[in-house]
């Protein structure tokens, strides 16, 4: 296609594509009250719940302020999801301070109302009744799976009919809209052999379509599923977005938590005052950060940055756990070619769009996971170790070019893609790391120091899965009657002496090559070292919680956007019965 029939075709596209988003983000509030009843800090997967669920209290007068902007139009179309990321606008591009084997750099988390949920790849997976059992033992009581599963329904609307029917594990009329992808291709389905597994549905292990955060082909984010709506109608529901929190204000002499300091997006100092309760929903990163500059945490730590300590936590900010990867991976490459799109093809996806179907429903390849136990994991630990995902690209490079330069998102190329790499992800690695405070600025954004492949147990458990599912896509029929290709991870040069598919071999890939975070860090202010169950925070203080993934002591077994949400619903709830409204 020449250049100029490339943008001819290109502007059609993207007039046609937002035709069909819908979500137009309100007019933020313009007043903020001096003094409410509840402050919540950050917007994201968890704070938007919160913040939505105690407006429900038409009593109490609700503020949430966001550190970043409104989410972006173009987030509801699948494909474009990588438009934020990397983006300073949109992505706190958080730096991690350097390990050995961590090829990580930066962790990407969201900015904006909505958070993670805005701009991650909508995978809607829950906690297993393992991973709460985790929970449970690590001193979360009463987080079992049996406890958190009617907050896990609370915010669903299943629009699939087989699981709107399956009543133990899943309803309808939540404000969260959970649908399997509307467009199976044909590469998708080659990829599901056997199984037909709900993984939401009390099954540890198998291989299945997973739900995702969407309705009809767009996404729902915490944004849209819980503050849309409700901020249009709801007059005591404060949203002020570009706040950035500096700290918690804390009485010392009573410890209660009495006040929270933003400055605005014109730099402005404010001081807003809470009359029941701060919630911190900043994520596993920040939250810990602010408790910190607050004055609640590792005294060490506290005295070094010249903090007044209101109450010595040690936990606070230990315990970052995460979801491990190695640097080289498998990839299958199909037959089809990757091309740019014709002018006919643009402006039929584009169409089929705002119809709510076609391949720009999706990210590429349909969303599928495989979750296993592994053959190295200790027998005493029923938590799959393994998961595995397709993500989608091209390999010819002709896509890249032409869609970086000239649409909102590299990955709107996705749609037309001719391989994928097989993500393989350590679930529970044995290492953890840690968030400190930055020791140049306490303010700025934290040190985070993570461990990745660094114990043997990892490396063999990791190596483990990687070999087994590289040897599942080599071994199938299905595929090699379709002329896809498999290709090995690429090994280190330290390798060679190891026979090509053996266990050492997949082990030195892992050693050597090391590997990446896949960003759903959790656990830096643990239910049972730094807030109680009910997510009150320890240590003598009042008037203050935490509410985000940075409470779940073990991290799930999957992604951990629905958890987190579940973590949101929980937490509003026990404010509401805590302060006497059923």
């Amino acid at each position: 296609m020449a250049a100029a029939q490339q943008c001819i075709a290109l502007a059609s596209f993207l007039a046609l594509v937002f035709s069909g988003v819908r979500y137009k983000p309100p007019a933020e509030t313009t007043v903020i009250p001096t003094e409410v009843d509840v402050v919540v800090v950050g917007g994201g997967s968890a704070g938007a719940v919160v913040a939505s669920r105690l407006s429900e209290v038409t009593k109490w007068q609700v503020v949430l302020l966001e550190a970043g902007p409104e989410e972006p139009l173009v987030q509801q179309v699948p494909p474009f999801n990588s438009h934020t990321y990397s983006n300073s606008l949109y992505d706190w591009k958080l730096a991690v301070q350097k390990a050995p084997n961590d090829h990580t750099g930066i962790i990407s988390r969201a900015k904006m109302l909505g958070g993670c949920s805005a701009h991650n790849g909508m995978i809607y997976l829950r906690g297993l009744e393992s991973d709460h059992q985790c929970w449970e033992k690590a001193g979360a009581k009463g987080w079992g799976f049996k406890e958190v599963l009617p907050f896990y329904k609370k915010s669903e609307n299943a629009l699939d009919s087989d699981l709107a029917n399956d009543k133990k594990y899943h309803a309808t009329g939540g404000p969260m809209s959970v649908q399997r992808a509307l467009n199976v291709d044909q590469n998708a389905k080659l990829l599901r052999t056997v199984f037909k597994v709900d993984l939401n549905g009390g099954h540890d292990e198998g291989f299945g379509w997973t739900q995702t955060t969407t309705k009809q082909g767009r996404r729902v984010s915490a944004n849209t599923a819980f503050l849309y709506e409700q901020r249009k109608t709801r007059k005591n529901l404060h949203i002020l977005t570009e706040a950035r929190v500096r700290k918690v204000h804390i009485n010392a002499a009573t410890k209660r938590a009495e006040s929270v300091e933003y400055t605005d997006k014109k730099g402005a100092t404010h001081i807003i005052k809470a009359r029941l309760e701060i919630v911190l929903s900043a994520g596993t990163y920040f939250s810990p950060q602010l408790l910190m500059v607050s004055g609640i945490g590792p005294q060490e730590q506290l005295k070094k940055a010249k903090i007044p300590v209101i109450s010595h936590l040690p936990g606070v900010g230990q315990n970052l756990q995460d979801h491990n990867m190695p640097a080289s991976l498998p990839v299958i490459t199909f037959t089809r070619t990757a091309i740019v799109p014709t002018v006919s093809q643009l402006q039929k996806d584009a169409k089929d769009y705002a119809r709510g179907v076609g391949p720009l429903t999706v990210r590429g390849l349909n969303p599928m996971v495989v979750r296993k136990r592994s053959l190295s994991q200790p027998k005493s630990d029923k938590r799959p170790y393994i998961q595995a995902q397709a993500l989608v690209e091209w390999s010819n490079g002709s896509l890249m070019p032409f869609c970086t330069e000239r649409t909102p998102s590299p990955n709107f190329t996705a749609c037309y893609y001719n391989q994928a790499t097989i993500n393989v992800v350590l679930l529970h690695p044995t290492d953890s790391g840690t968030v400190t405070l930055n020791t140049t600025d306490a303010f700025s954004p934290p040190f985070i120091y993570q461990k990745v492949f660094t114990s043997k147990q990892d490396v063999v458990a990791m190596a483990a899965g990687l070999k087994e599912v590289t040897d599942m896509l080599l071994s199938s029929k299905a595929l090699r009657s379709a002329g896809v290709k498999v290709t090995l991870p690429a090994k280190g040069a330290a390798c060679g002496a190891n026979k090509v598919g053996s266990a050492a071999w997949y082990e030195c890939i892992v050693r050597t090559n090391g590997g990446v975070t896949w960003g759903h860090g959790v656990g830096t202010c643990s239910i049972g070292s730094v807030v109680d169950t009910r997510l009150r925070v320890l240590g003598g203080v009042k008037g203050l919680r935490v509410a985000d993934a940075s409470v779940m002591p073990c991290v799930p077994s999957g992604n951990t956007n629905a958890p987190t949400i579940m973590v949101g619903e929980r937490a509003a709830d026990f404010i509401k019965k805590d302060h006497g409204v059923a």
